[in-house]
C-alpha cells in the first residue's frame, strides 16, 4: 500500500506498537498501510457513510487483513469504547466537525495518549478547543499536495491540574507549533491566505453597513499581522 503524503505524514505521528483508531477512515488505506508496515498490529476504522464503509471492507479484505483491521459503522468515537485506542486518527474533515466528534465523546478521550489531526479548514477553532480541553499542541505539520495546503495537527493530554497554556487567536490561525518551528512551507501557505483575506476585503470595499466594515477592518488586521509574521520568518533565516 502507498499512501499519498498526507496520509504518509499522517502516518509518521501514529505511535508505534499501539492499537489505532482511524474515524472516516474513507478507504481504509491508511489502516491497511499502518499495519503492512508494522506500525501498528490493531487498527479500528471507523466510518458513517454507506458507500466508503463498503469500500473500506472491500480494501482489507483484499489484503487479507481482517484480522488486524476491525471495519465499524459508526458516527466519530461512537464506533469506540474507553481504552480501546491509545491513537485517534481524524482526517479530512472539517475543523468544527472533528471538534464537535472530540467533544461528543469525553469518556472515550480518557487513556487516549494522541490525537492526530488533520482538518480541512478550521484550524483555529480546533486548536482552541484543544487548548481549553487539556490538550497540547504537540506538533504541527504543513503538507502541500495537489495545488493545496493540508496542516497536521498533534496533541497530546496535558497532566490533569496543568493549565493550558495561553495563545493570541490569531497565532491560533497561524499554528504555534508551525511557527515555532519556522516550517519551509508556512511563508507560502501564510501568503496562500493573506491573498484570500485580501480578496475578501477588496470585496468589501465601498458603503457598507457599521458591521460589515468592523468584519473589513479585522480582515486588515488579521492580513497586516500575517505579513508581520512573514518578515520575522524571512528576516530569521540565514543569509
Amino acid at each position: 500500500m502507498r499512501l499519498a503524503e498526507r496520509l504518509a505524514r499522517v502516518a509518521d505521528y501514529v505511535i508505534p506498537g499501539v492499537p489505532v483508531a482511524d474515524i472516516g477512515t474513507d478507504h481504509a488505506l491508511l489502516p491497511v498501510y499502518l499495519v503492512q508496515q508494522g506500525i501498528s498490529n490493531r487498527v479500528i476504522a471507523g466510518e458513517l457513510n454507506p458507500g466508503p464503509l463498503n469500500a473500506a471492507r472491500t480494501t482489507v479484505a483484499h489484503y487479507s487483513l481482517e484480522k488486524h483491521i476491525d471495519i465499524r459503522e459508526g458516527d466519530g468515537l461512537q464506533v469506540l469504547q474507553p481504552g480501546e485506542a491509545a491513537v485517534i486518527v481524524i482526517a479530512g474533515m472539517g475543523g468544527a466537525k472533528i471538534r464537535d466528534i472530540l467533544a461528543a465523546s469525553p469518556e472515550v478521550l480518557k487513556g487516549v495518549k494522541r490525537l492526530i489531526l488533520q482538518p480541512q479548514g478550521g484550524e483555529a477553532l480546533l486548536r482552541r478547543w484543544l487548548l481549553e480541553n487539556n490538550w497540547a499542541l504537540t506538533d504541527e505539520e504543513l503538507v502541500y499536495e495537489d495545488g493545496r495546503f493540508y496542516v497536521i495537527i498533534v496533541s497530546e493530554p496535558l497532566p490533569q491540574l496543568l493549565e493550558c497554556p495561553e495563545f493570541e487567536n490569531n497565532l491560533l490561525d497561524i499554528g504555534p507549533r508551525l511557527l515555532e518551528k519556522k516550517h519551509p512551507l508556512l511563508v507560502p501557505y501564510l501568503n496562500r491566505q493573506i491573498q484570500s483575506m485580501e480578496d475578501v476585503v477588496k470585496s468589501l470595499d465601498g458603503p457598507r453597513s457599521p458591521g460589515v466594515r468592523a468584519a473589513r477592518r479585522k480582515l486588515k488586521e488579521r492580513v497586516d499581522f500575517f505579513k508581520k509574521v512573514i518578515e520575522c520568518l524571512l528576516d530569521a533565516e540565514p543569509s
